[in-house]
């Protein structure tokens, strides 16, 4: 589990002002939160999404979406903030890829935030297949680290999470076939299904 969080960001951040307050924002609406899958900060998360979008050759605007994907449906901020920080484009953009915390069941919530992003398509899918490359790297650190109580905080089971898992990639691949993502998606995906069938999980 990381121990430490990250207060400095690397330099193709450092480079950018878009990109430093982005991070700066993501940072603030974070702070010290934990993803549940492997305990990480959140933050490392959140810069693993936006370095895979950086790394693929995405503009910076983009790369800030990534940075900021999870600031109002998992960290402090709020839309109006966000957008009041950020304007109107990558405000929109990060309001898509947040899930209506209203829908109380995981299955219901997840299948409506697929078809969100998938009706926006393009540059919101994009985003959606990095973050879900991150996701699925983390749940597997934490079925290989500390399966029995993974399903706890998770608050669902491993088999839900794999399957909305499964089912992003296979929208992914339906509406950006092309995207530089899938490769990798696909084989993580594999990876972690392969963890499953080992019986190294919390089921």
């Amino acid at each position: 589990m990381s121990t430490r969080l990250i207060a400095t960001p690397p330099s193709w951040i450092v480079d950018s002002s878009l990109l430093t307050d982005a991070y700066d924002l993501a940072l603030a609406a974070h702070g010290e939160q934990r993803r549940p899958s492997d305990e990480h900060y959140f933050v490392e998360h959140v810069l693993e999404v936006a370095e895979l979008l950086h790394d693929s050759g995405f503009d910076d605007e983009l790369v800030a979406v990534g940075l900021l994907h999870d600031s109002v449906e998992r960290g402090t901020l709020t839309g109006d903030e966000l957008r009041g920080r950020m304007g109107t484009g990558i405000s929109s953009l990060v309001l898509t890829l947040s899930e209506d915390a209203r829908i109380s069941s995981f299955d219901w919530r997840k299948a409506d935030l697929r078809r969100q992003v998938e009706n926006a398509g393009g540059l919101a899918v994009t985003v959606y297949a990095a973050d879900k490359l991150s996701d699925i790297r983390g749940l597997r650190r934490g079925i290989e680290a500390d399966g029995d109580t993974l399903e706890l905080r998770l608050g669902t089971t491993v088999a839900s999470m794999i399957g909305h898992y499964r089912e992003s990639v296979e929208m992914v691949e339906s509406v950006r076939p092309g995207s530089v993502f899938i490769p990798a998606l696909r084989a993580e995906l594999d990876d972690l299904e392969a963890v499953v069938g080992d019986g190294t999980n919390a089921t």
